[in-house]
């Protein structure tokens, strides 16, 4: 009699346990949801390090000072679906070496000395000798990042996209 005592008490404490589990579960879930989302793989090749950035709305931008007409250059970016980086428009306040200035490469404009290049320019990842003579910086979601923060100066990065889950809180806005 004892025995079976005991075996109903510890099915009395394996159902409430799956009780709790479930409220809990229920809760979590109320307020989050998993999610798949893109993300940035900074890899700085030397210092054998990896930091991964979340990019919500799968756009980023690249910029750095030109070496030779010392201006910004800003090159804009999309995360495909199967994580290819794809340069869609590169903008820039100056004519020079190493600066498109036809349609020969996609659609180019000029609006009061803001040049502008429209194309699709597909990789699979971008590689970086990063310098802090060009100020290399990375904007996802408004935030920009000195690309110094990621590695040493003169240290090869490769900036590559992966799919990763995320943890999002849906009830915040």
């Amino acid at each position: 009699m004892e025995s079976l005592q005991c075996s109903d008490f510890m099915k009395l404490k394996l159902e409430i346990f799956i009780l709790i589990t479930i409220i809990s579960l229920g809760l979590f879930f109320s307020s989050f949801r998993i999610v798949k989302q893109k993300a940035l793989i900074i890899r700085d090749v030397e210092q054998n390090t990896r930091t991964v950035m979340p990019v919500p709305e799968r756009e980023f931008t690249l910029s750095f000072i030109h070496s030779v007409e010392k201006t910004p250059v800003y090159e804009i970016y999309n995360i495909e679906g199967d994580n290819k980086l794809t340069l869609k428009e590169t903008k820039y306040y100056s004519l020079g070496v190493g600066l498109p200035f036809s349609e020969a490469n996609g659609k180019f404009s000029n609006d009061r000395g803001e040049f502008d290049l429209k194309f699709n320019r597909t990789f699979n990842f971008i590689p970086i000798r990063v310098s802090p003579i060009p100020r290399h910086q990375i904007n996802i979601g408004g935030k920009t990042y000195e690309l110094l923060d990621f590695a040493k100066p003169e240290d090869l990065i490769i900036i590559s996209a992966v799919d990763k889950w995320y943890v999002k809180n849906i009830r915040r806005r």
